[in-house]
């Protein structure tokens, strides 16, 4: 539209030039304006730096993009959660040093986020060109905090001794295991701590597909390293890698398996003859495997498929 105006305000000075001498000062002037945007426009750098609000959100928060410059940006914003596989596609028109908000994000997870087709043009809007943007880092989604299913599992994966301790419950943690003697004494919460049975190494792998489970499996295996992690529990981590193997972590802890899983892509590589040929490859120890339901089975193996 702006075009269009420009070039019908140009055409109607010249031909009031025909005229009066008024009308090729002015037809000269637009002409002016005109070479003036085009150079700005051609000879400026479209290098724009993106960066995040925040880089770590919670579930149901929105990620907000921020674009460097002056200029008008035209585009597309191509967002995709590493855990999940979720891809959405968001046509976006921002201002300069414009802030941009994603849609609310369901899933925890990495998300990777590519700027994709932005285009800039000039005051007149008779040129165009393409807009270079990037970001030096990326948005993860938290998990949730650990419910009670996370204690279950952990209890069921290593067993427990009589207790050994207590300390002051957390808030929103299930209030089991109560140490009644020191809730009374201090008017607080405080709950048992338990020596685990050690019987072996513990391996936890992520193979867990994609779609919504894929975000619940996702929180259930963060969260059992969490716990493992806080009860002085050795664990190692397994993942999916290349065509037909696998990456091992051997001394893993809650910060590297959230690293693992929420920020790499584990929906690649599922299926039985996965999990066979990992139970293959670990000779001693139990496995706990986050992963859609399988029919393969091995005494050290436990499938928790978030059905």
């Amino acid at each position: 539209m702006r075009a269009v105006i420009f070039w019908l305000c140009f055409a109607a000075a010249l031909i009031s030039g025909f005229f009066t001498v008024i009308g090729l000062y002015i037809a000269a002037g637009l002409l002016a304006v005109l070479i003036a945007a085009v150079t700005e426009n051609l000879a400026e750098d479209y290098k724009v730096k993106v960066s995040y609000e925040k880089l770590f959100l919670h579930k149901g928060e929105a990620p907000a993009v921020i674009f460097s410059g002056k200029k008008r940006l035209r585009g597309t914003v191509l967002c995709e959660n590493l855990v999940t596989g979720e891809r959405s596609a968001n046509v976006v028109d921002i201002k300069g040093g414009g802030r941009y908000e994603l849609p609310a994000q369901d899933n925890c997870g990495g998300l990777l986020i590519r700027f994709m087709s932005f285009r800039r043009s000039d005051l007149l809007g008779i040129t165009k060109r393409t807009a270079v943007c990037y970001a030096e880092e990326s948005i993860t989604v938290l998990p949730d905090p650990i419910g009670a299913e996370i204690y279950d599992i952990a209890e069921a994966a290593v067993g427990e001794n009589e207790p050994d301790g207590a300390r002051e419950a957390r808030p929103d943690e299930p209030l089991r295991r109560v140490n009644l003697k020191l809730t009374h004494r201090f008017g607080k919460p405080y709950l048992n701590t338990y020596t685990p049975e050690r019987t072996g190494d513990l391996w936890l792998y992520a193979d867990y597909g994609a779609g919504d489970r894929a975000g619940i499996l996702a929180e259930q295996i963060c969260g059992l390293a969490q716990v493992l992690t806080e009860q002085g529990i050795d664990y190692g981590l397994a993942v999916p890698y290349g065509e037909d193997g696998f990456k091992f972590i051997e001394n893993a802890d809650s910060e590297a398996v959230m690293s693992e899983v929420l920020r790499f892509p584990m929906y690649k590589q599922v299926g039985d003859g996965f999990l066979e040929k990992l139970c293959g490859r670990i000779d001693d120890g139990r496995i706990i495997a986050f992963s859609r339901k399988t029919g393969f089975s091995d005494e050290r193996l436990t499938v928790i498929d978030g059905g």
